[in-house]
């Protein structure tokens, strides 16, 4: 990263900290819509995927997004036909180029074929296994962008970052690459400490608040506008149990959940916290 860029970032995390500090919690923003993610990563069959999409529910205030493996996208998307059910699909992962020789890699324009309103980008598990950086993921926003497709941006510091108090940093870089060229109102972001991804651990709502009020300030000084309405999401070890103290956060609107939204029990009580909203 160039001097220029980081005293620029230098400067938004002082801004923004500042901004965070003097304004405490913000309220609670009128119509800024909430999302209950489910990434299943590498998990559940055929079988499993149709019994979990008979057995699911809709409900009213929330929008539901079943992220699974590529292969189960297509029949996931007719059996939530079948059933006539308010449910969206989310890839996990798409390449950033639109086509060509790249084995093993899925299209942003298939996946979208295969009924996906949604897809997943720069989630830790791809930057830590699959060196994706900040450019790739950069690139990658776009393709989802020009297919149609929403993109969840990743976003969140290791634990080395975390004690060495660079996550502002980190997260306002990560912020700053991921919206280089688009329009912020078009993107979603989910807040997820890399320290809590699968381990068990998670951010204590209050801590996951302070950085998702963060998250918010670097993004009223991009485009002030829109800031207030575009959804930031919590991951990191979220369940059944804690996910009502979530819910009640101002800034946090909904979260993207791991190894809770293979059981259709726990992701239902998911759902309905959100859709409650309390």
């Amino acid at each position: 990263m160039n001097q220029p860029i980081k005293a620029y970032i230098k400067q938004l995390v002082q801004e923004a900290v500042e901004q965070s500090l003097s304004q405490g919690k913000t309220a609670i923003s009128i119509g800024r819509k909430k999302y209950v993610i489910a990434n299943w990563k590498m998990n559940q069959n055929l079988q499993e995927t149709l019994s979990f999409f008979q057995k699911i529910q809709d409900e009213d205030g929330v929008e539901v997004v079943i992220c699974p493996p590529a292969p189960l996208l297509l029949p996931a998307h007719t059996q939530i036909m079948q059933e006539g059910k308010k449910l969206s699909l989310g890839a996990q992962n798409v390449h950033q180029e639109e086509k060509g020789a790249y084995t093993g890699e899925i299209a942003a324009n298939l996946v979208k074929e295969f009924g996906c309103q949604y897809t997943l980008i720069g989630h830790s598990e791809r930057r830590q296994y699959f060196q994706e950086d900040d450019q790739t993921i950069s690139l990658k926003v776009k393709r989802a962008l020009q297919e149609g497709l929403t993109p969840v941006v990743c976003i969140g510091e290791t634990l080395e970052q975390k004690h060495q108090a660079q996550t502002e940093k980190v997260l306002t870089s990560q912020i700053l690459l991921a919206l280089e060229g688009v329009n912020p109102a078009d993107v979603i972001f989910a807040y997820e400490p890399v320290w809590a991804i699968g381990t068990g651990e998670s951010a204590s709502p209050e801590e996951a608040q302070k950085m998702h009020h963060y998250i918010r300030a670097v993004l009223s000084h991009i485009d002030k506008k829109s800031a207030e309405q575009i959804a930031i999401l919590y991951g990191g070890s979220v369940n059944e149990t804690n996910a009502k103290e979530y819910a009640l956060m101002p800034d946090i609107d909904g979260v993207l959940v791991g190894g809770a939204s293979l059981k259709v029990d726990a992701f239902q009580k998911i759902i309905t916290v959100f859709a409650k909203g309390d």
